[in-house]
């Protein structure tokens, strides 16, 4: 029981400090919606970062394996094509993203047409020689590895509670400046 209460004070703090801004300073704008929304908009600007983050590890580090193995064993042309089995990306995802209209493949491409996952099984794919420079650029693989996501969590958190914090503080300065603006 001891422990529940610490838990909704904890919870009811950070509702006060950060979620609920007195803007009752504020005199020039209407505020009501500022402060029932504002702080569902910083969070949700940060959650939205965090899942960039994750959603461009995602595409660098996995999805852009096909790409550096293509890479690595030169094939830029239908004459020098692999197949998935060769290049031990033989799996479903990278069927489904190279038989579909996906960021991989617009740069990875098949020597014939594919009508579904089955055909990519069997299909030998390239890179396309105009294309190679930026698709090694564009699927590269993070420097950090897994690393990168956690760093990103703990940034976004971070930045949230400080956006929130400050947030008050920044409207209330925006406000001071239109009193000082306002003719007499």
């Amino acid at each position: 029981m001891e422990n529940k209460s610490v838990f909704s004070e904890l919870a009811e703090y950070f509702k006060e400090k950060y979620f609920s801004p007195d803007l009752s300073g504020i005199t020039n704008y209407d505020t009501t919606d500022v402060q029932r929304f504002l702080p569902l908009i910083i969070v949700g600007l940060c959650i939205g970062t965090f899942l960039a983050v994750c959603i461009s590890y995602y595409n660098g580090d996995y999805i852009g394996k096909v790409v550096r193995r293509l890479y690595k064993s030169e094939a830029f042309s239908p004459e020098k094509a692999k197949t998935l089995t060769e290049i031990d990306c033989n799996s479903y995802l990278y069927r489904r993203n190279l038989t579909r209209d996906t960021v991989l493949a617009k740069y990875v491409k098949p020597t014939s047409e594919l009508k579904g996952e089955k055909d990519a099984e069997s299909a030998a794919f390239y890179i396309l020689e105009d294309k190679k420079y930026i698709a090694d650029k564009r699927f590269k693989k993070s420097r950090f590895g897994i690393l990168t996501i956690v760093f990103a969590f703990i940034i976004c958190i971070v930045v949230c509670f400080a956006l929130l914090y400050i947030a008050p503080d920044v409207l209330q300065l925006a406000d001071n400046v239109t009193n000082m603006l306002k003719p007499k």
